[in-house]
C-alpha cells in the first residue's frame, strides 16, 4: 500500500529546484494518491493516476508531490489540480527496488506494479537509470555494495516533462504491439515503433509538431492508417485528400509517419509498399 514519502533528493539545475507543474486528479473517493507515487497521465480521462503495470510507461509519467486524500475536507478530496514533479532529467529521485542488487552507474529500471518501486530491467525499455555512485568502493577496495534502493533520473521519452515541456529531449523509441483496431493516442506518436498484426485500422490523432512513429506489418493482414478527417498524408510523394487512409497487406511492409506541417503527415517508405485506401 502506498504511503506518503517524497522521493525527490536533489536537482542538477542551476537553482537546485525540481521542475513542478499542476496536474488534474480525480476525486479522492475515486482515486486517492499518496505523495511520491509514480503516476501516469490518462489521456482518455485527462487525470493523473498511479501506475500499476510495467507497460504504463506508454503514457507520460510524473511523480505526485502532493496528496489527494480519499476522505477529509471537501476541497482536499474533490477533483482538483495538485503538484507533480515533471521528471526533468536534471532532477534525481530515490526509489525502493523490487529486489536488492549491486548497482552500477547507468543501470536501467522499468516500472513496477507498485507505484513506489522500480525494477532492474537489463535489455528492457528503461524509464529511469541509476545516476548515483554512493555504493561504490572507497580507496583500494573494488567491491560495489548491494543496496535496496536507487537514485535515478527519468527517461524524457517516458516523462511528462519530455512529452509536454521539452520534446527536444526525447531519445530512443518505445514499442507498441497493436493487434486490434484502435485509436492511437497523441503520446503514442512521438518516437514510437508500432508492430502491427491482424486486420487493423489505427485511427491517428490530429497532427501536432514533431510527431514521428514507425509502423511495421508483422503479418499479411490488412493494416490501415487512418488520419484525422482534417489531415492529409503524403504518400510516395503525392499528397492525398483530407482524411484519406493508407493501407498495406504484406508482411514486412513498413512506414515512418512524420509531421510534414499543419495539414498532415508524410509517410516515408519504399514506393509502392502502401496504397491509398480511400
Amino acid at each position: 500500500m502506498a504511503t506518503n514519502k517524497d522521493p525527490f533528493r536533489y536537482s542538477k539545475s542551476k537553482d537546485g529546484k525540481p521542475d513542478v507543474f499542476l496536474g488534474l486528479v480525480q476525486a479522492g473517493g475515486s482515486q486517492a494518491i499518496k505523495i511520491g507515487e509514480i503516476c501516469t497521465w490518462d489521456e482518455t480521462t485527462g487525470y493523473f493516476v498511479p501506475v500499476d503495470a510495467v507497460g504504463d510507461h506508454r503514457y507520460p509519467l510524473a511523480i505526485s508531490k502532493e496528496e489527494q486524500k480519499a476522505t477529509g475536507r471537501g476541497e482536499l478530496t474533490a477533483i482538483r489540480y495538485i503538484e507533480f514533479y515533471s521528471l526533468d532529467p536534471n532532477d534525481v529521485f530515490e526509489f525502493e527496488l523490487a529486489a536488492a542488487r549491486t548497482l552500477a552507474l547507468g543501470d536501467p529500471f522499468t516500472l513496477n506494479a507498485d507505484s513506489q518501486k522500480l525494477t532492474y530491467g537489463a535489455g528492457a525499455f528503461a524509464v529511469a537509470i541509476s545516476v548515483d555512485y554512493g555504493n561504490y568502493p572507497q580507496e583500494e577496495d573494488t567491491t560495489i555494495r548491494s543496496q535496496s534502493f536507487a537514485r535515478v533520473s527519468f527517461n524524457p521519452i517516458a516523462s511528462y516533462h519530455g512529452f509536454r515541456l521539452a520534446q527536444d529531449l526525447r531519445g530512443g523509441r518505445k514499442v507498441i504491439v497493436s493487434a486490434a483496431t484502435a485509436d492511437v493516442k497523441e503520446s503514442d506518436m512521438y518516437n514510437t515503433l508500432f508492430l502491427v498484426a491482424g486486420t487493423t485500422i489505427l485511427s491517428l490523432p490530429a497532427v501536432k509538431p514533431g510527431m514521428d512513429a514507425i509502423f511495421v506489418s508483422t503479418d499479411a493482414a490488412d493494416h490501415t492508417l487512418n488520419p484525422d478527417d482534417a489531415d492529409k498524408i503524403r504518400l510516395d510523394g503525392a499528397l492525398l485528400d483530407d482524411g484519406d487512409a493508407v493501407k498495406t497487406s504484406e508482411i514486412g511492409r513498413w512506414g515512418q509517419l512524420i509531421t510534414e506541417g499543419a495539414n498532415g503527415f508524410i509517410l516515408l517508405s519504399t514506393p509502392g509498399q502502401w496504397a491509398d485506401a480511400s
